[in-house]
């Protein structure tokens, strides 16, 4: 009797054999102050800042790198529940939280460029061809031949 084992999907992606990754960074009170408030004056650093700060914190580059990405995202998710909430709550103007649709497909390349369109479908701008003829320019000149 032969049995088969197969492995169940953990919902992480799989490594490649061999491949070790590094053991989870564990960050001392000290340097998760200091990063906290060098993230509260900046969310982005320079590439200077990143050298000076893994050098007063002996932590590498990388990891102070990394620190910052993981933080930006954690301040991106707080800040879009903090605005949930307070919409839910009334406490933000309707244009501060416009209620924009899902994408219709009649709308996927201009759907950036359109201003919200709180649930009506907008037909994409026209499209500029070789045969539109340019707008004037604007001059506060006085021209005699329009005169």
């Amino acid at each position: 009797m032969k049995i088969s084992v197969t492995p169940r999907p953990t919902g992480r992606r799989s490594r490649k054999p061999g491949v070790d990754r590094k053991p989870r960074q564990a960050y001392s009170a000290k340097q998760l102050e200091r990063l906290e408030a060098e993230f509260k004056i900046d969310k982005y650093l320079s590439v200077s800042k990143r050298l000076e700060l893994s050098q007063a914190l002996s932590l590498t580059e990388t990891q102070i790198k990394t620190w910052f990405q993981n933080r930006r995202t954690k301040w991106k998710k707080q800040m879009a529940a903090r605005m949930r909430l307070a919409q839910r709550q009334g406490l933000l103007p309707p244009h501060l939280y416009p209620a924009l649709p899902p994408i219709p497909p009649i709308l996927g390349p201009y759907y950036p460029l359109t201003p919200p369109t709180h649930g009506h479908i907008v037909p994409p701008p026209p499209l500029l061809t070789p045969m539109s003829p340019p707008d004037p320019p604007y001059s506060t000149a006085h021209d005699p031949a329009t005169s």
